[in-house]
């Protein structure tokens, strides 16, 4: 009889070694990476010395890349078209009665980036007379909520004067937006004033309807605009 143990000790002992040089090649090609990039960037502050798993580098970029690419491309055009279509909303902007960050905070509210979004039942639950089990899916409908007649008056208006501690454009709680802080930034301090700024009589090109489109991401399908050279 042949005993068989000794070779297939070997063979996984020979898996582990394999699957550690494995990991140590991934961790020196994220290493090199690392060292490539501007030390500024996303990737050089999760990088694997600063005990970051790869699987934690993943998670965090997949957010960062998907949320950095829509929701902000989708305000930026979107604030754009309500500020050309309600002059006085801009006037109050311009002559100082009004910040950009209102513009940005009101465009959030009135047309939210990220109208809907799923979640998991995680425990029985009951609202409205509706029982809800767990694993059940629901979807929260974060522009319905923003328009809430209970919470903003009007709310079917484009009004940058209007308090919108309410909104919940960014979600709220455990799922507030991680780059809430970074996007109000972006749009609010830097796209919308420098656009204004820089582009002279910026107007709608009439030419061209707008058109709207999206459920989980909404905002602007095309923005046809004109202005003048300086």
């Amino acid at each position: 009889m042949i005993d068989a143990e000794p070779s297939a000790k070997r063979r996984s002992n020979d898996g582990s070694n394999q699957g550690r040089d494995a990991k140590k090649r991934q961790g020196r090609a994220l290493f090199l990476l690392w060292k490539a990039v501007d030390q500024n960037s996303l990737a050089a502050r999760l990088q694997p010395a600063a005990g970051q798993p790869t699987e934690s580098i993943r998670a965090n970029n997949k957010p960062a890349i998907a949320g950095g690419q829509n929701e902000p491309r989708d305000a930026i055009s979107g604030t754009i078209w309500a500020l050309l279509t309600h002059p006085e909303q801009l006037a109050l902007v311009r002559n100082g009665s009004a910040k950009w960050l209102d513009v940005f905070e009101e465009y959030a509210r009135w047309i939210a980036p990220i109208g809907m979004s799923p979640r998991r039942v995680a425990k029985p639950w009951s609202f409205g007379g509706v029982e809800f089990e767990p694993e059940d899916r629901v979807f929260f409908m974060f522009g319905s909520a923003n328009r809430d007649e209970a919470c903003f008056s009007e709310p079917d208006r484009f009004d940058i004067t209007r308090d919108t501690q309410k909104s919940i454009a960014f979600g709220a709680g455990p799922h507030y937006c991680a780059g809430a802080f970074a996007s109000r930034a972006m749009v609010a301090d830097v796209a919308l004033p420098s656009t204004f700024a820089r582009l002279k009589d910026l107007r709608l090109d009439r030419r061209e309807p707008v058109r709207i489109g999206g459920w989980a991401f909404r905002g602007l399908l095309n923005l046809p605009v004109k202005w003048d050279a300086r």
